[in-house]
């Protein structure tokens, strides 16, 4: 599940779009009623409690990974009591708000619409509300078991303008090969084999790296426009950890091998003893001539008898 957030003025045109008849269903409206019209003049009315506050208009849209849709398809409470628990998570308590669902897309989606002033005037935070907004998102994944998936690889690319569809493959070539490089010279060859150019940002003043780009079909993307995890930190802390990873596989490997062979000398030296006590054990004259040495040394040591003194007649 992603969540995306937007903040307005106005609450007709959002209201409107989001109650659209020909693709959404209403779910549940609280604090509001009648048509999107005279819900948005009750959303007005409300936020004139506090003059304070000009961005009025809350909306949040969460969307569903296609993989989920069997789930949601037909089931409204399910989607409701998710957005039930974003809301709830989010601070969003205590006001007026709407929450519909379309059914424009292959994807099932929401939108909740709410009143930033809330029932008693005062202001619903929005402090840190991207970073809130991600954290609950994969709370609510976890907690509903929904899929987990970015929201980019489940784009359609026919419907992309060349802009967007040449960032998407530089997204795409990423996703595909940073797993794979264990450097920047492999990373840059295996993205040379896709027609796509990087180049490193470097300061004219010391000359350090100070980022990464990549060129495609004639446009050019910073790594972070690309996708957080492709900035050039996070793709040289990755790059690494792959060769950390490379470098303990082939010493487990190696050692693996050494220990292997060193049984098999084990096993060798053995078979060589067992060979030498069956030399000394399995002989039938060895053994005959054994026992007749402990029979000699027994008589050997068998002491004499004594003589009685006196004379005899």
């Amino acid at each position: 599940m992603i969540g995306k957030q937007t903040k307005g003025t106005s609450f007709s045109g959002c209201v409107c779009y989001v109650l659209k008849e020909e693709k959404s269903k209403l779910l549940e409206a609280v604090g509001v009623d009648g048509t999107p019209e005279q819900m948005a003049e009750q959303f007005e009315l409300q936020s004139l409690l506090n003059d304070k506050v000009k961005n009025i208009v809350g909306h949040s849209s969460l969307n569903f990974s296609p993989e989920d849709s069997d789930r949601l398809k037909h089931d409204d409470g399910l989607m409701l009591q998710i957005a039930h628990d974003y809301m709830k998570l989010m601070g969003i308590l205590n006001t007026q708000y709407i929450v519909a669902r379309h059914i424009d897309r292959e994807h099932p989606h929401c939108h909740i619409v709410f009143n930033r002033v809330d029932n008693d005037g005062k202001t619903i935070s929005d402090k840190n509300d991207f970073r809130r907004n991600e954290k609950v998102c994969k709370m609510l994944t976890a907690k509903y078991r929904l899929h987990f998936a970015n929201g980019k690889d489940h784009i359609n690319e026919e419907r992309l303008r060349p802009y967007d569809r040449a960032k998407h493959e530089i997204y795409k070539a990423l996703k595909e090969e940073l797993p794979n490089a264990k450097s920047w010279n492999e990373l840059k060859d295996a993205l040379a084999d896709r027609d796509i150019d990087m180049k490193f940002k470097v300061s004219r003043t010391t000359r350090e790296i100070q980022g990464v780009k990549f060129e495609y079909d004639g446009f050019s993307f910073s790594g972070s426009k690309v996708g957080r995890e492709f900035s050039y930190m996070n793709i040289d802390n990755r790059l690494e950890e792959n060769a950390c990873a490379s470098l303990l596989e082939s010493v487990q490997q190696k050692s693996k091998h050494e220990e292997a062979e060193a049984q098999q000398s084990v096993s060798h030296l053995d078979e060589g003893a067992g060979i030498s006590l069956g030399l000394l054990n399995g002989s039938s004259s060895y053994d005959a001539t054994a026992a007749e040495e402990a029979e000699f040394n027994r008589l050997m040591k068998k002491k004499k008898a004594k003589r009685k003194r006196g004379f005899h007649l």
